[in-house]
């Protein structure tokens, strides 16, 4: 079956998704930073928990592993199974416009893209390309040669 014969899928249902993948990315930010915090020795205990508090390059560094942690999640659920687990609890998946499954470099390219589309805040910029595309395509699946579908 052909992506063209499938249900494309427009900002709201895709909005789902993304608000339950920012989920995961909140999680994947608190590991990551943790993680930084711990082998530069700005993780501590506290009473009320655990805390981390980084500062210049260690934050700089917190910040890159999380944006690279979070497009890997993205890019391999969506190359290897079509969705990420917003995509699966929402029943939606990304496809090449033929239909197949997107390859390793479209999903890298469409993930990489996020984050423009994310821009200028609240993913404005995917938002507006979403709307005005014939095809339902943000910036994203328009470089990675993708399309998000109902199958």
């Amino acid at each position: 079956m052909s992506s063209n014969t499938k249900r494309r899928c427009g900002v709201g249902i895709r909005g789902v998704a993304m608000a339950i993948d920012s989920i995961i990315w909140m999680a994947l930010f608190m590991i990551t930073v943790s993680a930084v915090g711990l082998v530069t020795g700005d993780l501590q205990t506290t009473s009320e928990g655990v805390e981390t508090n980084l500062e210049g390059g260690a934050a700089l560094a917190g910040l890159t592993l999380w944006l690279a942690v979070s497009i890997l999640y993205h890019t391999v659920l969506e190359w290897r199974w079509g969705k990420t687990l917003g995509k699966y609890l929402v029943s939606i998946k990304v496809t090449g416009v033929d239909g197949k499954s997107p390859s390793l470099l479209g999903s890298l390219l469409r993930n990489l893209l996020r984050l423009i589309d994310w821009l200028p805040f609240f993913y404005l910029v995917g938002i507006v390309t979403i709307a005005v595309s014939k095809s339902d395509r943000r910036l994203g699946d328009r470089v990675g040669n993708t399309i998000v579908v109902r199958p």
